[in-house]
């Protein structure tokens, strides 16, 4: 080795030169093979963490004009509503070459009547007066035509709060272009619910009351339909002899007997019903429903649905924690489902707010005006409690949980979504939804642009996968280049100057061969020296490297890439999450990985030229001419 460093100090520019040249090769190799690792062990790590799911929009073609009697405007007001032919199903999505993890899937919400437990309006308001919806016998305090607000007495409330009996309210027929005079001396029976403020000749009286004061301005009662709320499964509203026809009825001899009369007792009987329903929604997988994809709603106890429990139909559920804590219930403990009615249009966040509130209907009786009766019974299980926060409560129609919603696997309601049918419509972002797996989206709109439906829309979100995706893909070009840009210089760097310092110094090894040196001693005196130049060049250019690839892996895969409020299981919090390092020691050992490398193709380049001056005669060496 002595002589070997002896003979490379005679040439100090090319022994310099040789050593900066290895250094920056091997800190070439040692950056992109580290920048490769990161993006390839970011990737793997939280593929799984990612998911990838799009809401389904179906584009009406049509609209649907209706024009509805206004008293308060005197005119018709044009109400528009979108028009379907036919509603799309989640079999035309079945496309060839369509990958999807779950779904797709339409969803219903069901009606589950459970007078047994308490919901999230009754615990919020156990003594509030229900006067907006009443069932009552009146008489108009005078003759009139209640084309405006009037004043009747309730003689007798048939159904609802009795409190109302006796009170002088006010009534207007209020979409009825020609209402029929009433009599003060007649009595009259009508379901009545409240709308909206007096108007008219009462509101004119009341601002005269007031003088500069603040007037008073009640609100008025009007009459509300005998007809049922029941679709079919095609859309079409069903038969009913009563749409679109009398409500206020002339109070005679029999008249409960009548078949209006009979109509109004029905309704009497399910009045109350809507204060203890309790909505459910079946689903494939919870984080096809938006509330729990974006963080929303989360499971604070228990689990989640388990995909086995999902195919299976498993009677298994996740309860609201409001819900769990009103009705004394725990983790483990049985929930009796009733189903009474189904929603195929809206969402359980549409008609039951976070708030307590909730926009049930005021009939549930079918087209011959009889009762609604549940069409299933079951027991479920809670396996997981679950809670909601909403911060932007403008989004609670669409993107949220119902208060008091039951979350059931949708295989586990063996009655289907076609019975007692309160609602029914097309697919849209509130109730259908597929997962595919990251990263196919453009696969998918590749395969879906060969189908001749435009009529349907895709919002697809993957928690911004995609962005990370595209860092990590730049990391990945990036650390092929440096990593083909130091295999090529210290391939080139090699080959030369071992070139330069073996087979030049073939006369030198012809020498210590004359001079007695053995075949071994010669090749360690020559190999040892330029081994030791590639060792020294190669840990500095490595250890340089892996400080490096620290600080380009920290810039460039160490910040947020995406956020907890929006990863499956990360909780509602919002908060940065920063992609884990590739720990210092791995960095150290790829770097002595690759100058162990870098070290070996030297001394196997020095070996095989050091192993061709050797075959030659050391004689014949000594009398060739010095080309240098």
């Amino acid at each position: 080795m002595k002589n070997s460093l002896k003979q490379m100090l005679r040439t100090p520019v090319k022994t310099v030169l040789f050593l900066v040249l290895t250094f920056f090769a091997a800190l070439l190799i040692t950056l992109g093979a580290s920048i490769w690792v990161k993006s390839y062990r970011t990737m793997a790590e939280y593929e799984d963490r990612f998911i990838t799911i799009a809401t389904v929009r179906q584009v009406p073609r049509a609209f649907e004009q209706k024009l509805q009697w206004d008293a308060e405007q005197k005119s018709y007001q044009l109400i528009k509503k979108e028009q379907f032919t036919s509603y799309r199903t989640v079999e035309e999505l079945d496309f060839p070459g369509a990958r999807y993890v779950s779904g797709p899937e339409k969803r219903a919400y069901y009606g589950s009547y459970t007078p047994e437990y308490v919901k999230l309006w009754k615990s919020q308001n156990p003594d509030r007066v229900k006067t907006s919806f009443v069932i009552a016998e009146f008489s108009p305090l005078e003759d009139c035509v209640p084309d405006e607000s009037v004043q009747i007495k309730i003689s007798k409330v048939v159904g609802g709060d009795k409190r109302l009996a006796d009170n002088v309210i006010w009534f207007c027929d209020h979409r009825n272009p020609e209402p029929e005079k009433l009599y003060q001396d007649k009595t009259y029976v009508a379901a009545l619910v409240s709308y909206l403020y007096i108007h008219g000749t009462a509101l004119e009286r009341a601002y005269q009351e007031a003088g500069m004061g603040e007037p008073r301005i009640d609100l008025e009662y009007i009459p509300y339909t005998l007809a049922s709320e029941i679709f079919y499964p095609d859309g079409r509203a069903a038969e009913d002899m009563f749409r679109d026809g009398q409500e206020i009825f002339e109070l005679t001899d029999g008249f409960y007997e009548t078949d209006a009369g009979r109509r109004l007792l029905s309704l009497i009987e399910t009045m109350e019903w809507g204060y203890d329903i309790q909505p459910v929604t079946g689903t494939n997988e919870t984080c096809l429903l938006m509330p729990f994809y974006n963080g929303d709603s989360f499971i604070t106890e228990g689990r989640d649905i388990s995909r086995e429990e999902y195919e299976a139909g498993s009677k298994v559920c996740l309860a609201p924690k409001v819900f769990m804590e009103n009705n004394g219930l725990v983790l483990g403990d049985n929930v009796t489902v009733r189903l009474l009615f189904t929603n195929g249009r809206k969402n359980a966040g549409r008609d039951f707010w976070l708030e307590g509130s909730f926009s049930a209907s005021a009939s549930y009786i079918d087209e011959n005006g009889e009762t609604l009766e549940p069409f299933e019974t079951s027991e479920y299980t809670v396996v997981g409690i679950y809670d909601t926060v909403s911060e932007n409560m403008d989004a609670v129609n669409t993107y949220t949980s119902g208060s008091d919603e039951l979350i059931v696997p949708m295989k586990s309601i063996e009655a289907g979504d076609e019975n007692n049918l309160m609602d029914i419509g097309p697919m849209s972002d509130r109730n259908a939804s597929f997962r595919i797996p990251n990263g196919t989206i453009e696969e998918f709109l590749l395969g879906w642009s060969q189908c001749d439906m435009e009529d349907l829309e895709f919002t697809f979100y993957d928690m911004g996968y995609s962005a990370l995706k595209a860092g990590m893909d730049d990391m990945r070009n990036l650390s092929y280049l440096l990593l083909v840009s130091g295999i090529l210089l210290a391939g080139l760097l090699l080959s030369f100057f071992s070139h330069l310092f073996i087979t030049k110094q073939s006369k030198r090894t012809a020498i210590e061969r004359s001079l007695g040196m053995s075949v071994m001693q010669c090749r360690w005196s020559i190999l040892s020296g330029f081994v030791l130049l590639v060792l020294s060049g190669s840990i500095l250019g490595c250890a340089a490297g892996a400080v490096a690839a620290a600080g380009v892996s920290a810039e460039n895969a160490g910040k947020s890439y995406f956020d907890t409020a929006y990863t499956a299981g990360g909780g509602h919090v919002t908060k940065e999450v920063a992609v884990d390092e590739v720990r210092m020691e791995d960095q150290w050992l790829l770097a002595a990985g690759c100058a162990a490398a870098i070290t070996a193709a030297g001394a196997g380049i020095a070996l095989y030229r050091i192993n061709r001056s050797l075959k030659k005669e050391p004689m014949k060496l000594l009398a060739e001419r010095d080309k240098e």
